[in-house]
């Protein structure tokens, strides 16, 4: 009998092979958590791009409704200040404009967008790869719903010298509007190795930085002596489509 019940006994593990299942399972984490990582980071960078393409999307609409494309900024009615420095390409909401009398917080650049429709979902804006604060989403540094006198900033950037233009107007493919490129740091805290851009006719690239986003000269704050960088930050756009 004693026997009999020692061999039915059930039998538990011992210290050692708790210790190596621990370790199995520690090693099995290791190999997946990076895997897991790169598949999230795959991920926004999908959807950094599928907003990127909504946008365009967006901007196709509000050019049927009014036949032009939305002043870029204040400095875009002013001929002789030509748009002013083509950096500030990014707004939603312009702080600037307390007085409606003079100006309407949302008639520039992405604000029309907004303000008519275009873009029901707020979240379009913003490419979720982005990690500055000044132009993330509802962040304490870049306010929504928006604050008396704060500025409303865009994942996005739009080129220069479109205000008041037909889409027919550009007989060849170019860049219109693309992840933020206004400042360095801006793409090393998103891609970091480039950007998405998408062209007139609607398809999205993306362009590997040779050299001129990461490392160029422009200063903050923003002047219209920087407008050349600028613009050959645009013709490497250009030229990748």
């Amino acid at each position: 009998m004693i026997v009999v019940e020692a061999l039915t006994r059930r039998r538990g593990f011992t210290l050692l092979e708790l210790l190596v299942v621990i370790a199995m399972l520690t090693l099995l984490v290791g190999f997946l958590l990076p895997s897991l990582q790169r598949g999230r980071e795959q991920a926004r960078e999908v959807q950094c791009k599928s907003r990127l393409r909504g946008l365009y999307q967006a901007q196709l609409i509000y050019l049927h409704d009014y036949g032009q494309f939305s002043p870029l900024n204040k400095e875009a009615l002013d001929r002789e200040k030509d748009e002013g420095a083509w950096q500030y390409n990014y707004l939603i909401r312009d702080g600037a404009c307390t007085d409606p009398d003079e100006c309407d917080e949302f008639d520039y650049n992405f604000g029309p967008l907004v303000q008519d429709g275009m873009i029901e979902e707020m979240t379009l804006l913003f490419c979720p790869v982005q990690e500055d604060p000044f132009h993330s989403l509802a962040t304490a540094k870049n306010h929504w719903p928006p604050i008396f006198a704060q500025d409303t900033r865009a994942g996005y950037g739009r080129r220069y010298h479109l205000s008041g233009k037909r889409l027919s107007h550009f007989r060849n493919t170019i860049a219109i509007m693309t992840d933020l490129i206004h400042l360095p740091e801006m793409v090393l805290s998103a891609h970091k190795t480039g950007v998405n851009a998408v062209y007139t006719d609607g398809h999205v690239r993306w362009v590997l930085d040779p050299g001129i986003l990461t490392d160029n000269e422009f200063v903050k704050p923003f002047d219209s002596m920087d407008n050349g960088i600028m613009e050959d930050i645009w013709d490497v756009l250009d030229e990748a489509k």
